[in-house]
């Protein structure tokens, strides 16, 4: 069991100290395209099983990336998809925004879009205390998201249609995920969402997911290369490029915010009212 001492230690490391891991996020790629995998984003494998489903006779693989911070790594993520000729998904948080590097990774073929999180959002900002306070609250964050994808919709230019959900602390202290907000099929169909990454119609399509993770772990559960040696027809992978390289200057200004936000959550509620 890690002491807290030695979490503190990979977690400096971590955030400071780790060298840049994009070599091998390039050859997780090469390794896939080798054994005969299409590398694909999110939102085109599911307009391929809308469409009549995944084809059993090929191997497929759903590469996506959450923005949680440094979009300077994403950006060289895209680099290395775009030289390999393969298509992938980023999702951009609003603190993650960069129009023009947004731009570019979908001029490059990969799809771009939104990483929401106004549940939680809320629940900071009211300082809410339980699962059934956020979902009271949940019309507020409904009001919120349509009108944050509506604005980036229109600053960006792009469709946004395929969205997914950010995890924060409030969220796991709640025990409610930000995916509630599209939880209701006709706000999803008022603000023209074809999917959630975490809807199950999705998931079920996909039995070996895979995440990535802070050092010294690297992946959780299992490394998607095994699977991809293994011949598994259908491999998920999710990344985030704070896992493949330490940006300093993200990474500090990230955690003094976690710092800031969780000692705001613990002050006393108070007036509950909508801005």
């Amino acid at each position: 069991m890690p002491t807290v001492l030695t979490r503190l230690r990979d977690r400096v490391y971590s955030d400071f100290l780790m060298g840049s891991r994009l070599s091998e996020y390039e050859k997780l790629l090469e390794t896939a395209l080798r054994a005969g995998y299409r590398i694909s984003s999110v939102g085109g494998t599911w307009r391929r099983i809308s469409d009549g489903g995944v084809d059993p006779h090929e191997r497929h693989l759903v590469l996506r990336h959450d923005i949680d911070t440094d979009p300077g790594t994403a950006a060289a993520m895209s680099d290395i998809d775009r030289r390999l000729g393969v298509e992938s998904s980023y999702f951009f948080r609003l603190s993650t925004l960069a129009p023009a590097l947004m731009a570019e990774i979908a001029g490059g073929g990969n799809e771009v879009s939104y990483h929401y999180e106004e549940l939680s959002a809320v629940a900071k900002r009211r300082r809410l205390r339980t699962a059934s306070d956020a979902l009271a609250a949940l019309p507020e964050a409904q009001d919120r998201f349509a009108a944050n994808l509506g604005r980036l919709r229109a600053t960006t230019g792009l469709p946004m249609r395929v969205v997914a959900s950010h995890g924060d602390f409030v969220n796991r202290r709640l025990r409610i995920s930000n995916w509630v907000i599209l939880a209701d099929p006709n706000f999803r169909h008022e603000v023209g969402i074809d999917l959630e990454t975490y809807d199950e119609a999705f998931l079920r399509h996909l039995p070996s997911r895979h995440s990535d993770a802070e050092y010294p772990l690297h992946w959780d559960y299992h490394d998607p290369a095994e699977a991809i040696r293994v011949g598994r027809p259908v491999v998920y992978v999710l990344v985030h490029p704070r896992h493949w390289r330490a940006d300093r200057r993200a990474n500090a200004r990230d955690n003094i915010q976690r710092v800031v936000e969780g000692l705001r959550f613990e002050l006393p509620p108070g007036p509950q009212r909508r801005a």
